[in-house]
């Protein structure tokens, strides 16, 4: 029995790669409930090999057309992580780990959409109240340093970290 559209559009977006097998299923036209047990089953290679020929095809055509392999890709993000984080370059070394996590399916991005985060409307305490909280659910996420008041400029403190 030949794949039907929604098996092709699921294989598809599985070897884009960046969605979760379930939301792949979800945008195939499979049921939003079900899509779960539906990618799980569609990738299982029992149930229905032939999407999971179609996703080998896919990849593989993809390869030769690109000259990009997934392995590759992979090899390439550590490498580069690796040498930004050798030359002191933290920030870029994380991005090739976020970006080498989501091809190899570790990771994905689950950035919400249409959502503004307004600081300007909270007062003082809020925003402390905030702080505090992220600061105990998230405590590696600051540094605690000694700083000293170095200036004043317009009624703003300006500060220094010591030791930095």
């Amino acid at each position: 029995m030949p794949l039907t559209n929604r098996q092709k559009t699921f294989a598809k977006l599985i070897v884009e790669g960046t969605n979760s097998n379930s939301e792949c299923a979800r945008q195939a036209g499979y049921s939003e409930g079900q899509a779960r047990k539906t990618a799980s089953l569609l990738l299982n290679g029992r149930d229905f090999p032939l999407v999971n020929e179609h996703i080998k095809d896919l990849r593989e055509n993809r390869e030769r057309r690109y000259g990009v392999t997934l392995i590759g890709q992979m090899k390439r993000f550590a490498d580069l992580s690796k040498g930004a984080e050798d030359s002191g370059q933290f920030s870029a070394a994380v991005n090739a780990e976020k970006i080498r996590s989501a091809l190899g399916g570790l990771a994905i991005d689950r950035r919400e959409t249409n959502v503004t985060h307004n600081l300007d409307k909270l007062s003082r305490e809020e925003i402390v109240a905030r702080l505090s909280e992220i600061r105990k659910n998230h405590p590696s996420a600051f540094i605690d340093g000694d700083y000293k008041v170095v200036g004043e400029s317009g009624g703003k403190k300006t500060l220094s970290n010591l030791g930095k």
